[in-house]
């Protein structure tokens, strides 16, 4: 499950969902990826892009969408996003590794208590 703190909560406009994207990086001869976390406008993804991601089980429901690529790695994750504003522009953080999407793509990312 993704939660929300209070303050990724009130970050989040009505009109918006947050994505966790995978990008994908070349490493050496590996192709290894990355998340990123970021507030979409839930129109924007009414088209095709919208098969690209999947819902997951958030607190607030249905709050949350996630890269194909990225889903079986969160699969069975607790994840907690927060939020800080600086100058005007939000950031939105999970607490993974910050090396997350390295294990992930090399099968060993760590079980969570």
């Amino acid at each position: 499950m993704i939660r929300l703190t209070d303050r990724a909560r009130h970050a989040l406009r009505p009109d918006e969902v947050l994505v966790f994207d995978w990008h994908r990086i070349a490493i050496c001869c590996a192709v290894a990826g990355d998340t990123s976390v970021r507030p979409v406008p839930r129109a924007r993804l009414a088209g095709p892009s919208r098969s690209r991601f999947r819902p997951v089980r958030s607190d607030p429901p249905d709050a949350v969408l996630v890269h194909e690529r990225a889903f079986p790695h969160l699969a069975g994750l607790d994840v907690l996003v927060d939020c800080r504003t600086v100058l005007g522009v939000r950031t939105f953080s999970p607490d993974l590794p910050t090396d997350f999407g390295l294990r992930a793509s090399l099968g060993r990312v760590p079980a969570r208590p």
